[in-house]
């Protein structure tokens, strides 16, 4: 229910706006949000300039200690754990 009225599965669909937060492989094959894609450009961080995970997640990190963004670092940790997971679950 929104505000008391029924919605159709595709409304919730398009009011919790997935698209924006489901993870995507981009043109450099790293696996992203859109969500998380803005964060980065928000705080000067593009991923265009990245070819892999770890030299985007030290970019972050000195990004965070030299100016701290609580979204940034919420993506960090993200990206962190996805990190780990992919590597260690061979």
């Amino acid at each position: 229910m929104n505000n008391n009225k029924d919605i159709t599965f595709d409304e919730a669909i398009k009011i919790a706006n997935i698209d924006k937060v489901i993870m995507k492989r981009r043109d450099n094959g790293l696996l992203l949000s859109d969500y998380q894609i803005d964060v980065l450009n928000k705080n000067g961080i593009i991923l265009a300039n990245y070819s892999n995970l770890d030299t985007l997640l030290f970019d972050i990190e000195e990004t965070l200690n030299n100016d701290y963004d609580l979204e940034l670092d919420l993506i960090s940790s993200q990206l962190a754990e996805y990190k780990y997971y992919k590597d260690t679950k061979k």
